[in-house]
């Protein structure tokens, strides 16, 4: 019996090692939460939120600024001012800071040269702090000049709730006496979910060469060093989950585990955002929660076809041979939808500048004319886009169905007298 006891304690604390957080049990579909300071889900292509929990508070970002480091490089090796195989000077407090696991998980090797390939990958793959700040002194000479670009390219996103003092997400604290002009010793880079979600969206859409990177599970640097992802959902590791193929991990003690995450499944690209998560839970379990959250529960519903009359039907026609026309759409009339509440509304909107005051049609037009716009929405959807200027998916063109001739003289005169 003894024994018996012995083993069963052993397994359980097997079974405790192999499991490292508990896995949540879900509330009903229509109650998702997370277990996250701020959560965010968004549909890649059109913009769609899916999902909104504190999505515009700014909030610790950790190693997910590495986003907005490595559109920087991308985009300066696109320009033609550094290549893939340019060296990357690391400078001795670097070196130094690389060696202290606190602060960085891949010791630089004193005598070796990095590539610009190998620092990208590092930072990207393992969060590799030191090669981080050795690109951005690379581009900028400095980190704090780096900062400022950091800034401008938040500015040309339209982001304006970035607070950032690092080129790889350390706080001032671990970055010795040389820190962000008017920043405090104290300080760390912020930004909201909703923002998070825009610099991934935009490195995908700008530079889809970093899914390679950052769906690769490992990789062997130059000077012998095999680095593994710190992204958990891939292939393979503990939290796969389909799809997955990347996008960028975060962790300190302010900002808490972190995961911007994207996955493709079918013709659907998503991105989510997870900031802070509850330390009982793992925030690559949280994130796969909300995925399928969002592939079980949201859908792209056609609701009218390209060359389908409008709501409307018909438009008064002026001055000519026919009083009315038909009206059809240009283009398919899609809305995003919970499968669980489709309260949809769909209204015709004429276009002001193309018919008379009357709402008319002055005669005579060609078929394709366009005197509208159908527009489509869910009645109980409040979650809206991850900008404004995206709205435009729920809208489609109208035209006329066919020619329109305009009314001899006589016609006109007898119109005239029948519409007084």
């Amino acid at each position: 019996m003894k024994q018996m006891k012995q083993r069963l304690g052993i397994f359980l604390l097997v079974i405790t090692a192999i499991i490292p957080l508990p896995i949540r049990t879900l509330a009903a579909e229509n109650d998702f939460s997370s277990p996250a300071s701020a959560a965010f889900a968004v549909d890649y292509d059109t913009g769609k939120v899916f999902y909104n929990q504190n999505a515009d508070e700014p909030l610790g970002i950790a190693s997910m600024t590495k986003l907005i480091t490595a559109y920087i490089v991308f985009d300066e090796i696109e320009k033609g001012t550094i290549s893939w195989e340019d060296k990357v000077p690391v400078s001795e407090k670097l070196k130094k800071m690389s060696k202290d696991p606190d602060l960085s998980n891949i010791p630089i090797k004193d005598k070796h040269d990095y590539t610009v390939r190998d620092a990208l990958e590092a930072s990207l793959i393992s969060s590799a702090n030191s090669l981080t700040s050795a690109l951005a002194e690379l581009i900028s000479g400095s980190e704090i000049k780096f900062v400022d670009r950091m800034y401008k390219q938040l500015d040309d996103w339209n982001i304006k709730d970035g607070y950032l003092v690092t080129a790889s997400g350390l706080g001032n604290e671990d970055m010795g006496k040389e820190i962000y002009p008017g920043s405090k010793k104290t300080d760390e880079n912020l930004l909201s979910a909703r923002s998070m979600a825009i610099v991934a969206r935009e490195i995908i859409t700008d530079f889809p060469e970093v899914l390679e990177i950052s769906s690769s599970q490992s990789k062997t640097l130059s000077d012998g060093t095999t680095i593994w992802n710190s992204n958990e959902m891939l292939p393979d590791f503990y939290y796969y989950t389909e799809g997955v193929d990347g996008l960028k991990t975060g962790t300190t003690p302010l900002a808490g585990a972190c995961f911007v995450g994207t996955a493709k499944r079918g013709d659907q690209r998503i991105i989510t955002v997870v900031m802070d998560v509850d330390p009982e839970y793992s925030r690559f379990q949280e994130t796969a929660n909300l995925m399928n959250y969002v592939y079980d529960n949201w859908s792209y519903k056609t609701v009218l076809k390209k060359g389908d009359p409008s709501s409307q039907s018909t438009i008064n026609i002026n001055k000519g041979k026919k009083d009315k026309v038909s009206i059809v759409l240009t283009e398919d009339l899609s809305v995003w939808t919970k499968n669980d509440n489709q309260n949809i509304k769909i209204f015709f909107e004429p276009n002001k500048k193309q018919l008379t005051k009357k709402k008319e049609v002055n005669a005579p037009k060609k078929k394709g004319y366009v005197v509208g716009s159908e527009h489509v929405y869910n009645t109980t959807d409040t979650l809206g886009y991850l900008t404004k200027e995206e709205e435009i998916h729920d809208v489609s063109k109208v035209a006329l169905k066919t020619d329109i001739e305009r009314a001899n003289f006589f016609i006109q005169i007898w119109q005239s007298i029948t519409k007084r």
